[in-house]
């Protein structure tokens, strides 16, 4: 096959120019389906953990904003954002380990599973 030369001259070859490189109508479903999942099991978190684990990995705060935010040391920030995202973890071990079972029927294209993509989350 022959490589296309646009007008910079680029080459492009035959995949480059069909492949779509969106998520596929699967890989979306299974990414909202481990969102609400967690979603769910983060409102099972007690306060004030479900707070600070929010305001961090989700609102992307620093630990100083916290602090400030919750008007709470910087070691109380730590300490609430360890437990809490350990509580989270351990809500969502069964979930995982039910994903990981399943294996590559739900494909994510970061990171090759639902599973793993939530225990990156975590």
């Amino acid at each position: 096959m022959e490589a296309h030369v646009d007008e910079e001259g680029n080459s492009f070859g035959l995949s480059d120019t069909l492949a779509d490189k969106r998520e596929s109508p699967l890989e979306t479903f299974a990414h909202e389906e481990v969102r609400a999942r967690v979603e769910q099991e983060l409102k099972q978190v007690s306060e004030p953990y479900r707070t600070t684990v929010v305001l961090r990995d989700i609102e992307g705060l620093a630990y100083e904003e916290i602090a400030e935010v919750l008007q709470i040391s910087l070691g109380t920030v730590k300490s609430r954002l360890i437990r809490g995202r350990e509580a989270l973890k351990k809500r969502l071990e069964d979930y995982v380990k039910g994903m990981s079972s399943v294996g590559g029927n739900i494909p994510a294209a970061s990171s090759g599973s639902p599973a793993k993509e939530v225990e990156a989350q975590l």
